[in-house]
């Protein structure tokens, strides 16, 4: 982790005062610099619970901005804001929180207006904003696109936990049921997850980041696991 950023006063309370799109340029330009997050009791998991009571992860850039939202929050017990590598974030607590359903609330202020994200969608803007000051030419960049594309693919993949004989079930599945009906080339994946139900599994906790990082739609994951399979 680096050392935390210059932002004066002034700055602080401009970005407060700004507009989400701003906010979160400010965010993830200086996590790419910093390689560090700011959150409120880490340790704990102390949340932010939304309208929707979707338990959300606040974090932000700087910690005067953690310290500025816990004032206007009314969260006195909130404490001192402690620094997260972003690596460790994305890396060894990452499940924990994909297991819990927490999603990320990008630099909040007062609780409103702020950018909420999956996690997998948080990862992918880190990683842009970091392979934009990496300084690549176009060639390098599109490789390393690639190799983060394929990293996340694996990783779905493991979070999964099918054995080879549930792949060729799945695969199986999906062809009887696209063979009698088209796909609607749809986020629903009606015959994924009647699948995935029917073996006892959570769809809520698979579909917030594997199945619609393995394919968009039933076809797109049929031809994964036909892949995979092979």
């Amino acid at each position: 982790m680096s050392a935390i950023p210059s932002l004066s006063e002034d700055g602080a309370r401009g970005l407060w005062a700004g507009g989400r799109p701003e906010r979160d340029e400010y965010f993830f330009t200086s996590v790419a610099a910093t390689g560090t997050v700011w959150a409120w009791d880490f340790e704990t998991g102390l949340l932010e619970i939304d309208d929707q009571d979707n338990a959300l992860v606040p974090l932000w850039p700087h910690p005067r901005l953690a310290v500025m939202a816990a004032e206007a929050m009314g969260f006195e017990d909130a404490g001192p804001a402690v620094p997260v590598d972003v690596d460790v974030l994305l890396d060894e607590v990452f499940e924990r929180f994909h297991r819990e359903g927490h999603e990320i609330a990008v630099l909040p202020t007062d609780g409103h207006f702020t950018s909420i994200l999956s996690l997998e969608r948080f990862r992918v803007k880190v990683f842009e904003a970091r392979l934009q000051t990496a300084g690549l030419t176009d060639q390098a960049a599109r490789a390393r696109r690639e190799e983060f594309h394929a990293d996340r693919v694996r990783r779905a993949d493991r979070r999964l936990g099918l054995t080879p004989e549930d792949r060729h079930a799945l695969v199986e599945h999906l062809r009887e049921r696209l063979a009698s009906a088209a796909c609607d080339h749809r986020f629903t994946f009606p015959a994924t997850r009647d699948w995935i139900e029917a073996r006892g599994s959570s769809w809520d906790l698979l579909s917030r980041s594997a199945v619609k990082v393995l394919g968009a739609c039933d076809c797109e994951t049929l031809e994964h696991f036909r892949v995979t399979e092979s």
